[in-house]
């Protein structure tokens, strides 16, 4: 036995001379196994990477989503008009009952209900599409303009032809998850009340009447864009 530490230590002569050497496997070895102090350095620094990767990652998911909802509102922006072609120039009208615009643009986007879903739109999304495309209620991410500076609001006989509307009024907007309308009334303050103007990145995304989509930020929007004719006054949202 040598010292405290108790070990026994097995010496062998070389035969190849007269030294004397302590045998490999009675050599005491670290463990391999990490050690607590070794453990939680691990883990902090997994944690940090998980920190600084979040923020990117959901960056990224936002960005996707914008770029798929921009997507669909410029396919159903081509509807729109592919719809006004074969209804000599006319858009589609505004009815109490019947079939709505997203029943009316259905066969303009080869029947898939999904261009109607913003993927960012956390409560349409989870609506099967059989259900999306409805006449009662709006269960589509979009909202189509009420055209109410042409009285369409008060009349709903009132046929709006794409060739008089300018292609800086917009024509579809994003509403807020779960709205339900159909119109944006902006006699109403439907504006107000469920336009969504901050979907993505402080702004949100609008479609135009020659087929075009942009994304416009809260401070540049303007209630004015759903008009028709400029000398029209929106009343004050109730």
């Amino acid at each position: 036995m040598i010292g405290e530490a108790g070990l026994f230590l097995h010496f062998f002569h070389d035969k190849r001379g007269d030294s004397w050497f302590i045998h490999d496997e009675m050599k005491p070895h670290r463990s391999k196994a990490f050690t607590v102090i070794e453990l939680l350095i691990v883990v902090g620094i997994i944690s940090i990477l998980a920190l600084v990767s979040l923020p990117v990652y959901t960056s990224a998911v936002q960005h996707a989503n914008c770029s798929r909802c921009v997507s669909n509102m410029h396919g159903l922006a081509l509807a729109f008009l592919s719809y006004s072609y074969d209804n000599n120039g006319v858009l589609p009208g505004r009815v109490i009952t019947g079939s709505k615009w997203p029943t009316l643009l259905l066969p303009y986007v080869s029947n898939d209900a999904s261009i109607y879903v913003d993927p960012g739109d956390p409560v349409a999304v989870k609506i099967p599409f059989s259900q999306v495309v409805s006449n009662d209620p709006n269960n589509s991410s979009f909202i189509f303009n009420g055209f109410n500076d042409l009285g369409a609001e008060a009349n709903p006989g009132v046929q709006v032809n794409i060739a008089q509307v300018p292609s800086s009024t917009i024509l579809l907007g994003q509403q807020d998850p779960g709205g339900d309308n159909f119109y944006l009334d902006v006699n109403d303050g439907d504006q107000v009340k469920v336009l969504n103007k901050t979907a993505y990145f402080g702004g949100a995304n609008y479609a135009f009447p020659d087929g075009s989509v942009r994304w416009i930020s809260a401070a540049q929007y303007n209630d004015n864009m759903w008009l028709v004719n400029p000398a029209y006054t929106i009343p004050p949202a109730p």
